[in-house]
């Protein structure tokens, strides 16, 4: 077997650093070795007994003066395959031009997101100065009209492509998705699926057994996000529900506008419960999980609250979401991407047919076993093992 390593901004933080704890012990129960280069460690976080040797980065983990310090560790510990999961940082050329590792890029999102929050971002810019607001209409929406940001993305793609020797996708259709935009044959191309896997929930309830309520669980980012839109739903149900409530678990940025628009609007029943480094109560509770991002790679959200037996709803943003929640209104409600009407619609369906929702809730237990720690880790086994051979 093989020692591998994977690389991480901060450590343990979001999704991705989810899916490398997942994945963890089924790799090691194959007989890999695990390595974690990361710049901020939370040692307080770390979940017991973790399968990791950690090697601390001088720098920010993207920064290209890490080269050096990689380079030392991948010899003094013999790392034959470097994962860089959703983070493509600086010196992986470099890194790829030495031969010293077998290097894979892992794209933990749907495929040029890029696009998508440079549109959001021109559409709705933070607010600053007269001079940043003209200079976005004036010269970044043009430049985007144009293509140039898609151009510009499309470069970085190719560059990552071609310094790698096996580029990760979450779902079969992402690949195809890239290859055809790079013009290469997806059969004999680098790109191969490297599903997310989700950790065994403990001890799940009854899903049909559950209180009134909807959630939303995750970051609170306008960009990507957009829970603003799940609170726009909300203002047309709350009034029609007056036995449900809203809970929304998480932090970010957006937190502050959302508190605003709920208490100008008089939303009943809508609670901010904060971040939560353990969600478990919740997906035990809730009926109902939401989500109204822009775009996503592979949910972890949606898989999580299925696998402890909640309904799920979404918008199509991406075929990443289609595929979970596919077929429509058996896995979950799979709505039209942006159709506020259409998921005030869906969403006030799972709320007052019982039978429905708990038929939806049932099936989602089952959809999310194909996402277990060990059928992923399989995948990568097999990466790791066709990497190695040639």
């Amino acid at each position: 077997m093989a020692n591998i390593s994977f690389i991480s901004i901060e450590f343990p933080a979001g999704g991705t650093e989810r899916v490398t704890i997942n994945l963890a012990r089924p790799l090691t129960d194959m007989g890999h070795k695990i390595y974690l280069f990361v710049y901020k460690l939370d040692k307080e976080k770390l979940p017991a007994n973790l399968p990791i040797e950690y090697i601390e980065l001088p720098y920010p983990s993207n920064n290209a003066q890490n080269f050096d310090t990689i380079v030392e560790a991948i010899t003094r510990y013999n790392i034959e395959v470097f994962f860089s999961p959703a983070i493509y940082p600086r010196f992986m050329p470099k890194l790829y031009a030495t031969g010293l590792c077998k290097i894979v890029h892992v794209l933990h999102s749907c495929p040029f997101y890029e696009d998508i929050a440079q549109w959001h971002n021109i559409m709705h810019p933070n607010k600053g100065s007269l001079k940043s607001i003209v200079k976005n209409y004036l010269i970044r929406y043009p430049k985007y009209k144009l293509g140039y940001y898609h151009r510009r993305t499309l470069r970085h793609y190719k560059r990552k492509y071609a310094n790698v020797d096996a580029y990760g996708v979450l779902f079969d259709t992402y690949g195809r998705q890239i290859a055809s935009t790079l013009g290469v044959d997806y059969a004999s191309s680098k790109l191969v699926t490297l599903r997310n896997p989700i950790e065994p929930c403990k001890q799940c309830d009854n899903p049909v057994e559950r209180e009134k309520i909807v959630a939303y669980v995750g970051r609170l980012s306008r960009y990507d996000k957009r829970v603003d839109r799940l609170l726009d739903v909300w203002h047309r149900l709350h009034a029609k529900f007056p036995e449900w409530r809203l809970w929304i678990v998480g932090s970010g940025d957006d937190r502050p506008a959302l508190e605003e628009y709920a208490a100008q609007n008089n939303l009943c029943n809508v609670e901010f419960l904060g971040y939560r480094s353990e969600v478990d109560d919740i997906y035990r509770k809730v009926s109902i999980v939401c989500l109204t991002s822009n775009f996503e790679g592979c949910p972890m959200v949606l898989l999580e609250a299925q696998e402890y037996g909640c309904a799920t709803i979404a918008f199509e943003c991406s075929s990443g979401v289609r595929e979970i929640l596919s077929p429509n209104m058996i896995n979950g409600a799979c709505v039209p991407n942006g159709d506020i009407d259409a998921y005030t619609e869906a969403l006030a369906r799972l709320m007052e047919d019982d039978e429905l929702r708990h038929t939806i809730q049932q099936n989602g237990v089952e959809n999310a076993k194909s996402f277990a720690p060990q059928i992923s880790a399989q995948q990568y086994n097999d990466l790791i093992e066709r990497l190695l051979a040639k």
